[in-house]
């Protein structure tokens, strides 16, 4: 543990540190409309075979507290945080029922202090020792907003969990969100279901309305700077529900490294694929665009993480301790 004794420590108790999905939103142009064909039509689903694996992935993230550490001697105030992040992946075989417990591959966990710059700490983890064992955060800082570098760390654990499955034979790896870090050989798509503007040639919009249940648009070529890295993918619109317009599109994502051939390959698979795993009205408020599995992956992360209560008491007594008695709040 890093001698805290020469810090001042404030926690931010009467707020949590917003980790804002906006920052996972694209920064994005399109490259070419036309990737995949200069006439824009609808497309069909290719169905997928009975017996065939599908993996979902999906990550969490939460304040465990906000603190703010002050170095005397360099007359410096540093915003931190004490975050956990989670991710996991499920597989499940196409047509066939699968028990959660035996769906459920991957649940990985990583915790971290992240500070904003300028604080110099020896230690690289902060270790609290509890009953039921250690519970460990690793110190990190970062020259930019916090949220951004929460939401980068998440995309790699959710890589981390997607290359762990891989080994499952799964012929689409669907990731909750866009892709925020390169994906190389993985059959992975980012799975966009809030559209916050339309990427779409000028006859795209009227494609996007004639799409039915099953099918979806062609392939783009687009670039997107997330989290300070530029990204390379193919993108395209699927329409998961029934309703009419462009209600029930969601929007799908690739690593452009795959290569044109292969993710008209996916892409096929994802047309087919997201209606089926499409929630319904009557149980999900953000159906259908919000996938089953991943609405079950979520809550396990979410209680996988632990509890959020007794993690801020700890976090809050053991640094309280170890800091001197003035300039606490």
């Amino acid at each position: 543990m890093p001698d805290w004794g020469k810090f001042r420590i404030s926690f931010g108790g009467w707020r949590l540190l917003t980790l804002s999905d906006h920052t996972l939103e694209e920064s994005q142009t399109v490259e070419d409309y036309y990737a995949e064909a200069e006439v824009w039509e609808p497309l069909d689903g290719k169905p997928v075979e009975r017996g065939k694996k599908v993996a979902f992935v999906d990550g969490v993230r939460r304040t465990e507290h906000a603190v703010y550490i002050e170095d005397p001697k360099e007359a410096a105030v540093v915003e931190g945080a004490f975050v956990s992040i989670g991710a996991g992946a499920l597989v499940l075989v196409f047509g066939e029922p699968t028990p959660l417990e035996e769906a459920l591959k991957e649940a990985l966990v990583e915790r971290y202090l992240l500070l904003r710059d300028r604080l110099v700490i020896s230690e690289p983890v902060v270790r609290f020792v509890t009953r039921a064992g250690v519970l460990e955060f690793k110190v990190l800082k970062t020259d930019g907003e916090l949220s951004p570098k929460v939401n980068e760390l998440m995309g790699k654990l959710e890589l981390k969990a997607a290359r762990g499955v891989i080994k499952e034979g799964a012929v689409l790896i669907i990731t909750d969100g866009p892709l925020r870090v390169p994906a190389g050989s993985l059959p992975l798509v980012g799975y966009v279901k809030k559209q916050n503007r339309l990427y779409l040639p000028p006859e795209g919009m009227e494609v996007l309305r004639a799409l039915k249940k099953g099918q979806r648009t062609p392939v783009m070529l687009t670039k997107a700077v997330r989290d300070g890295r530029t990204l390379e993918c193919f993108t395209w619109y699927v329409k998961v529900g029934d309703g009419e317009g462009i209600t029930g599109v969601a929007r799908v994502e690739a690593d452009a490294s795959l290569g044109l051939e292969r993710v008209k390959e996916l892409a096929d698979l994802t047309a087919f694929l997201l209606p089926v795993y499409a929630s319904e009205e009557f149980n999900d408020e953000r159906a259908p665009q919000n996938l089953v599995p991943v609405k079950y992956l979520e809550a396990f992360l979410r209680r996988h993480l632990g509890s959020q209560a007794l993690i801020r008491r700890l976090v809050a007594e053991v640094m309280l301790r170890r800091a001197p008695r003035r300039g606490l709040a």
